[in-house]
């Protein structure tokens, strides 16, 4: 099953990872610590996602709701996140696990967040999802209407909007690869000057994670850097 590798106990490639994410921080003028990472655990199972706190990692990132439900259990410090696309249908099931929705991207799924939220007493941390690469069919608001659609947010008082993530296109090279992060870091900058509590630039995955940490974001979303290949 794909939940069952042996030797997928192990988080392999931690000290590169951390060498890296230390040496494009760096770059920016901040630090290691500066930087958040979500070890993203689809395919991996729930004593891989247990482990990643030996490693100083506290938050996993699940892709699909129906893959997070069928492994789910409270861990002592990890929080978990939704970074996949989000139905708002499925949010019922999620709303008790999960510390933050990384893919806020319609209003629809805000209205039903806020729902489930006050059915059970509790508040949600969000980030908003902006399509920079403007690829049809991505999940996303546009770049031009993201502080419109978060002002509209404010009359959810269950959301608590941290920040923004996008998903980078797949680029040929780094460098083509760069404008995007600027856009993204760009965006960010002006959401931070628009709105309180805006903290969070979740942006760059296991191909693109140093130019995006260079490029000034704040939270970096790994799977295959930190636990390779997936086991399918």
């Amino acid at each position: 099953g794909i939940y069952s590798k042996t030797g997928d106990d192990i988080v392999v490639n931690v000290e590169t990872v951390k060498n890296k994410i230390a040496a494009a921080a760096e770059k920016s003028g901040r630090r290691y610590d500066d930087i958040t990472v979500v070890c993203a655990t689809k395919t991996r199972d729930i004593d891989t996602i247990a482990g990643i706190t030996e490693y100083g990692f506290h938050i996993a990132g699940e892709n699909k709701v129906q893959e997070l439900l069928s492994k789910y259990r409270p861990l002592e410090g990890v929080s978990w996140h939704i970074i996949g696309q989000l139905q708002s249908n499925k949010v019922k099931y999620i709303i008790d696990k999960v510390d933050m929705v990384q893919s806020l991207d319609r209003l629809s799924l805000a209205a039903e967040l806020q729902k489930q939220c006050s059915a059970r007493g509790r508040s949600i941390d969000c980030l908003v999802e902006v399509n920079i690469s403007g690829i049809e069919g991505r999940g996303g608001v546009e770049p031009r209407v993201t502080a419109e659609f978060i002002k509209s947010l404010e009359e959810f008082d269950r959301i608590s909007v941290k920040g923004l993530m996008t998903v980078l296109p797949v680029c040929q090279s780094k460098e083509s690869l760069v404008p995007y992060c600027v856009k993204m870091k760009d965006l960010f900058d002006d959401i931070r000057s628009r709105f309180g509590g805006i903290s969070v630039l979740s942006m760059g995955m296991s191909d693109d994670y140093e130019c995006a940490i260079k490029n000034g974001a704040t939270m970096v979303r790994l799977g295959r850097a930190l636990f390779g290949e997936r086991n399918i």
